[in-house]
């Protein structure tokens, strides 16, 4: 049985790992792209420290263009991220413009999106992985932040007693104590953020 567990979650997180990759590699993807942005705006976007900030900032700065401003006066408020792309195609033909740089920008929106289904994806497989030694870890999805710690503590007593008890050896403990706290990381800090040194800082 222990065996079996053990072998399990060395497995579990091979998978967690390769997903984790991917998702880094498409963090770096949106930076790349969103420095693009940044130039081709003349700094009208700036990369914000959060996904939720971009997404915001992103929607912001496409809704200013004149496509979005003509089909607002055409009473067309309601449409897809794929609808406003042929709108702009299509305006973009039309008018002779460039809009590459609007474009680029629902190409980032995506990529956001993307991201978060695949962090969303990697947390539930952890949890579904990590539910076959603690019972009630779904529980996390649905107490309030204050209660946060002491599920926790809860929560690692359980994974700690199967270490006690030889149904875990070392290496498949420190990796279910590793997935742990990165499910709690999530539900205390949300999606992962920016690092600083791609932010814009205004010199003093």
């Amino acid at each position: 049985m222990s065996e079996n567990l053990n072998l399990r979650i060395l497995e579990s997180y091979v998978e967690i790992d390769k997903m984790q990759d991917k998702i880094n590699n498409e963090i770096f993807n949106f930076i790349a792209k969103a420095n693009e942005l940044v130039e081709l705006s003349n700094d009208e976007y700036q990369i914000e420290k959060t996904f939720m900030l971009n997404k915001i900032s992103l929607k912001g700065y496409i809704l200013d263009s004149d496509c979005c401003i003509q089909l607002h006066d055409n009473n067309i408020n309601n449409y897809s991220i794929d609808e406003l792309k042929n709108y702009l195609i299509q305006y973009e033909k039309y008018f002779n413009n460039n809009y590459s740089n609007y474009l680029l920008a629902l190409s980032l929106y995506e990529i956001i999106e993307d991201i978060e289904k695949q962090v969303d994806s990697k947390i539930d497989l952890e949890i579904s992985e990590l539910s076959n030694i603690v019972s009630n870890i779904k529980d996390v999805k649905n107490v309030s932040k204050d209660e946060y710690e002491s599920l926790y503590y809860k929560l690692k007593t359980q994974v700690d007693n199967y270490f006690k008890n030889n149904k875990l050896d070392e290496k498949s403990y420190n990796v279910c104590i590793q997935i742990l706290n990165d499910i709690f990381n999530f539900y205390i800090s949300g999606y992962p953020n920016i690092p600083d040194e791609y932010l814009y800082h205004e010199e003093n």
